[in-house]
């Protein structure tokens, strides 16, 4: 029975974190042009957000 409450409040200290890192990325996306978030957090007022399209896994090739 221990182990069952251990896990019930281990997956909710887990969601918790979860969704604060989501409300998180949701303030940043916010200040940003496009509504992506940047690569780079450091400097978000002058850099563009890159997105990487293939990996290089030869999947488009």
């Amino acid at each position: 029975m221990r182990k069952v409450h251990r896990k019930i409040i281990s997956s909710a200290v887990v969601c918790g974190c979860a969704l604060f890192t989501l409300y998180g990325a949701s303030r940043i996306a916010e200040r940003t042009e496009n509504g992506a978030l940047p690569v780079s957090v450091t400097d978000m007022e002058n850099e563009v957000p890159v997105i990487v399209l293939d990996a290089g896994h030869g999947a488009s090739a």
